[in-house]
């Protein structure tokens, strides 16, 4: 009993289980997986082996295209002239043939005066065809094996490629003489025309794309220099597969990380040091205004003098690099500020004119425009004024002075952090910091700072906007 129930399992068949989707699906996956791998390892991974690869391409392709034209185009074409001539040859001896003897030399002088074939009773000059090509073989050939029996064929190209048929007429020989070029020009030249501009397109695509593929990745390279220089450290480049871009797109990106921590900790720094020379400024004020005999002394103005230049220091280290854009309206701006001046005593004449809406950082424009008003104050404090126009795509912002003016060569001096200037201005205080704010808020903006002398005395303080918007705004706009 026990013996037939294992004969009687043995004997089952064991079939295969069918496969599921399931299993399906990840074989699929496996080899679209596989041959994704393996088109990473055949396409080089450096910008160099691209390049020659594309080369090779494209030679490749120039190659092919020669092989197609010869089979589609110029095989065909002189196979068909030379049917053509092997016809008009075989004609000519038959119609001679049925021509009678008397009538004959009239018959082949009629056809030398017609021009277009040339009969004669001497031996033509021997075969000379020096220099044949693969398709003046071709031809020949061809013309060969068309030919009825009995007609010898010679070829010359002296004075022009010409073809000698030998016609043996009732015992009477006959070389007549078929001008090739009337045909079909030996050099093949609309041939040749084809095969030349398919080759020139072929170069020309090939060179646009490599050009396109190295262009590309230095385009966002020059771009994101472009966000550096005006003070746009968001924006990273992107990660290239070629591996001299990689490196670039790494290191460059690795530098702007810097840059972020180093002024990160640069602010934080100015900001503990703005914090703990105040504490014990504050405390030198409030002992001060409890001493009674202290209003007699300055120094609560010199208080005040030092509050302001670190208040300065602060400005500069932040300068605004990491403030939203937003819409606003320049002229609004001058308004609000010179009737804080206004109120303080310091009148500014404003011509202002229309202005369109266009983004920039409104914080950091203020202290451009404060900083420029207050210098005209500080250095001058008469004949201010304030003017705003447009000047091609430029917005222009101008606060004038008529005080004692710029020495020589203080134009670009005074930009420079921590420098003042030497001329009517020994009995002022200062950092130096103000036109270095100016400045680096202008550059931020995609703008330009002037410092123009006016005669006969005077300064004009010009700051140019193009409105045309930078890829630095651009980018900063979007985060």
């Amino acid at each position: 009993m026990c013996r037939s129930r294992v004969c009687a399992a043995r004997s089952k068949t064991i079939r295969p289980r069918p496969a599921t989707s399931a299993q399906c699906g990840v074989s699929a996956t496996c080899s679209r997986r596989t041959v994704v791998m393996l088109k990473l390892r055949l396409w080089p991974r450096s910008l160099f082996g691209r390049n020659l690869l594309l080369l090779l391409g494209l030679i490749a392709i120039a190659q092919m295209s020669t092989i197609v034209l010869y089979v589609l185009l110029q095989r065909p074409r002189v196979m068909e002239v030379a049917q053509l001539v092997a016809t008009q040859v075989n004609v000519l001896d038959a119609a001679l043939s049925q021509v009678p003897a008397t009538d004959r030399d009239a018959y082949v002088a009629r056809l030398n005066r017609a021009g277009a074939l040339s009969a004669q009773l001497t031996e033509p000059p021997p075969d000379n065809f020096a220099y044949r090509t693969p398709l003046a073989d071709l031809f020949i050939r061809e013309v060969r094996r068309n030919l009825a029996k009995g007609i010898t064929l010679r070829m010359t190209n002296t004075p022009q490629l010409s073809i000698w048929a030998y016609l043996n007429i009732s015992g009477e020989r006959y070389w007549i003489k078929f001008p090739v070029n009337a045909l079909v020009p030996y050099r093949w030249l609309t041939s040749a025309l084809v095969l030349w501009l398919s080759l020139a397109l072929s170069a020309a695509l090939g060179a646009l794309l490599i050009q396109r593929r190295i262009n590309r990745p230095l385009r966002d390279i020059a771009n994101a220099a472009q966000n550096v220089g005006s003070g746009a450290r968001h924006a990273r480049l992107p990660t290239y597969d070629a591996s001299e871009l990689a490196i670039v797109a790494k290191q460059f990106n690795a530098m702007l990380d810097n840059l972020e921590e180093m002024e990160s900790s640069r602010t934080v720094m100015l900001a503990g040091i703005s914090h703990d020379i105040r504490s014990p400024l504050a405390k030198l004020r409030l002992t001060l205004a409890l001493d009674k005999h202290a209003s007699e002394l300055p120094v609560g103005q010199y208080i005040d003098q030092i509050d302001a230049i670190i208040g300065q220091f602060i400005d500069f280290g932040r300068v605004g690099s990491d403030e939203r854009i937003v819409e606003g309206e320049l002229n609004a701006l001058v308004e609000e500020l010179a009737s804080g001046f206004a109120k303080r005593g310091h009148v500014f004449a404003l011509r202002l004119e229309p202005l369109p809406v266009w983004p920039f950082r409104p914080i950091a424009m203020m202290r451009l425009v404060q900083n420029l008003m207050e210098n005209a104050v500080k250095y001058a404090g008469v004949g201010l004024e304030v003017h705003t126009y447009m000047e091609r795509d430029n917005a222009v912002l101008a606060v004038l002075d008529a005080g004692p003016g710029l020495a020589e060569g203080d134009e670009a001096r005074l930009l420079q952090p921590f420098t003042r200037g030497d001329v009517g201005r020994s009995n002022t205080s200062g950092s130096g910091l103000g036109l270095a704010i100016v400045d680096r808020v202008a550059r931020l903006h995609g703008g330009r700072l002037q410092l123009i002398r006016r005669h006969p005395t005077g300064m004009e303080a010009r700051v140019t906007f193009s409105l045309v918007p930078s890829p630095a705004d651009t980018a900063s706009a979007a985060l």
